[in-house]
């Protein structure tokens, strides 16, 4: 029942991402591409996952993209946002998987960089929110100075930003901040142990409360939502103009949407953590703005 809730880690999602990028739209010969198409990940998807695993869990996927596919793919560790945008400008790499965060930050120094098509997991926005148990006296983060808080190992960056910057007092971080820090593995435990008093706060994605109140509906309504995130842009797969044709973009962007047409779109959905990939909305480029704003880039970033 907890997989309803928990869905595979960063190297799945990295990995379905890329080979859905590179498959040939529907009806089309795989041949259309025969030039090599270089995938940039961004860094923070193979967060705490070593080098060595994410090398070995690699090798066999570009075999098999390349029997599926009769192209030539590869798949290139992209570092941070602003590495990430350099590859793309030099055309190191043609595309770039970002957290929607993180592209805002590429485009403040490279605003010629492009969405291609967007990412989404139930929504097209993305929350974060602090969970306390209803009878909890806490009505501020500042309340739980000194108080024990969760936070799920898997988390997603918007979480992880949230968590840092808006659930502590400016200049503190969350090992210093709160008296202790879990790291969870499985969400749904966590929310669980959260309703029998087992922690004092928890910091989740705002769809997995969702979803654990569809589940658990008595114990759901045992917890309360102390604060919520700012919306967050859905993670994008982003181009520089130039680095290929129109048709080929054409062919990427079409053979992206019709992803969930096909059973192992489907699976290879799921993987990912999204439900579809979308067109990317029209109000994109505010939203960007406003989370750049909102979480400007750390000094690493910039």
């Amino acid at each position: 029942m907890r997989r309803n809730i928990i869905r595979a880690g960063a190297v799945a999602a990295a990995l379905g991402l890329a080979f859905l990028l590179l498959q040939p739209a529907p009806g089309e010969s795989a041949a259309a591409g025969a030039r090599v198409v270089r995938v940039g990940l961004i860094g923070t998807l193979f967060r705490n996952v070593p080098e060595p695993i994410m090398q070995v869990a690699m090798r066999p996927f570009k075999s098999l993209l390349e029997d599926q596919t009769g192209m030539t793919g590869e798949l290139v560790a992209g570092g941070d946002a602003c590495n990430l945008a350099k590859l793309l400008k030099e055309d190191k790499v043609q595309f770039g998987v970002f957290h929607g965060v993180e592209f805002a930050w590429a485009r403040q120094k490279n605003p010629s960089l492009l969405p291609l098509i967007v990412a989404i997991n139930g929504r097209p926005a993305l929350h974060a929110v602090v969970l306390v148990p209803e009878d909890s006296k806490v009505t501020t983060c500042a309340d739980l100075k000194g108080k024990t808080v969760g936070f799920p190992a898997d988390s997603r960056e918007h979480c992880r930003l949230f968590f840092d910057r808006r659930c502590v007092a400016p200049g503190s971080c969350p090992a210093k901040f709160f008296g202790k820090v879990l790291y969870p593995r499985d969400v749904e435990e966590a929310l669980d142990d959260l309703v029998d008093g087992k922690m004092d706060g928890l910091v989740v994605d705002g769809l997995t409360f969702e979803a654990f109140q569809k589940l658990k509906p008595g114990r759901a309504a045992r917890l309360r939502p102390l604060l919520r995130s700012e919306t967050f842009p859905a993670a994008v797969v982003a181009y520089h103009p130039g680095s290929l044709s129109e048709d080929l973009l054409a062919r990427f962007r079409n053979g992206l949407l019709a992803a969930s047409s096909s059973r192992r779109g489907q699976r290879l959905l799921e993987m990912c953590r999204i439900t579809a990939f979308k067109a990317v909305p029209d109000n994109y480029d505010e939203m960007l703005k406003s989370i750049a704003k909102a979480y400007p880039p750390a000094a690493a970033e910039k």
